[in-house]
Parts: C-alpha cells; sequence; structure tokens
C-alpha cells in the first residue's frame, strides 16, 4: 500500500513521453502505464492512456474487481459490453465513460481515419486485465492494426 507508515507521500507527475508500455495488452490496443502498483503514494488508483488504431477494435476483456473510468481525449468511441457484447453506446472527445468491474466490454474506434485514445483510471493499483478469446467469434473483427503511435514514443 501506499506511504502510510509514517512515510512522506509525494505528489507525482507522469509526463509526456515516460508512458510505460509494460503492463498487459488487450489485442487491438496499445495500453501505456502511467501509474500503477510501482507508484509507492498509490493506495486505490492506477492510470493509463489507450490508443486503438483507425478502424480497430479490441479484443473482448474485462479488469476484474476494478471499476474503471476513461475519459476521451481524441477519436469517436464505441463501446460493447456485457455477457455477449449485447449492449454498445458510443462516446466522443471531453465524454467520461464509466465501466462496472467484472464488465466484459470491446472498445472499438468508430473512425477509419483518426485514432482514437483514452485516459483511463481504475480503482485499483494492480493492472488487472483479463483478455477473452473465446468471445472473438462475437467481437467485432479489427479491421485495423495497433500500433503505439508517435506520441507515445514507441513504434
Amino acid at each position: 500500500m501506499g506511504s502510510d507508515q509514517g512515510g512522506e507521500r509525494h505528489i507525482r507527475v507522469a509526463r509526456e513521453g515516460s508512458f510505460g508500455g509494460d503492463t498487459p495488452q488487450t489485442a487491438g490496443l496499445v495500453r501505456t502505464v502511467a501509474f500503477d502498483e510501482r507508484n509507492p503514494d498509490a493506495d486505490v488508483l492506477s492510470a493509463f492512456r489507450s490508443w486503438v488504431a483507425p478502424g480497430a477494435a479490441t479484443g473482448a476483456h474485462h479488469h476484474g474487481p476494478q471499476e474503471t473510468i476513461l475519459y476521451v481525449i481524441e477519436g469517436h468511441a464505441r463501446y460493447r459490453w456485457g455477457d455477449r457484447l449485447e449492449n454498445e453506446l458510443e462516446a466522443g472527445p471531453g465524454d467520461f465513460v464509466f465501466i462496472p468491474a467484472h464488465t466484459v466490454h470491446q472498445e472499438i474506434n468508430a473512425s477509419d481515419e483518426q485514432p482514437t485514445v483514452w485516459a483511463v483510471v481504475r480503482s485499483g493499483r494492480e493492472p488487472v486485465v483479463v483478455n477473452l478469446p473465446e468471445l472473438d467469434s462475437i467481437a467485432r473483427p479489427s479491421a485495423g492494426r495497433a500500433v503505439a503511435s508517435d506520441r507515445e514514443g514507441r513504434a
């Protein structure tokens, strides 16, 4: 847990270009970590940036007991959720999206021309990602490839 045991807590900054890719991934999505269990001052939160290429879709997955909040930075996203991905909604720049714990979901870039980028906050420090390849037959297939953009500092 955080440094409750008498140690001083620190405000921390994850600078643009410093996000790491050493976190569990999902097909169709590039997930870069800003803060996770390696942040010694965090008790309950982690933060990521996720990127989906134009025309791409993620595989079905969930984040176990963690609640997730997504903030759409750019692009237009379509979200499918439910045990059989039977529900769907869209969100665009400036929108927040809440995903309850254990909720099976898929993120889809609704544009064939521009990437979709989210800021992500989860209610746990551990990077929990449970990929569900057994749902590939009902998940929307990806038309694009998940590759990190230049702004992620990777190729």
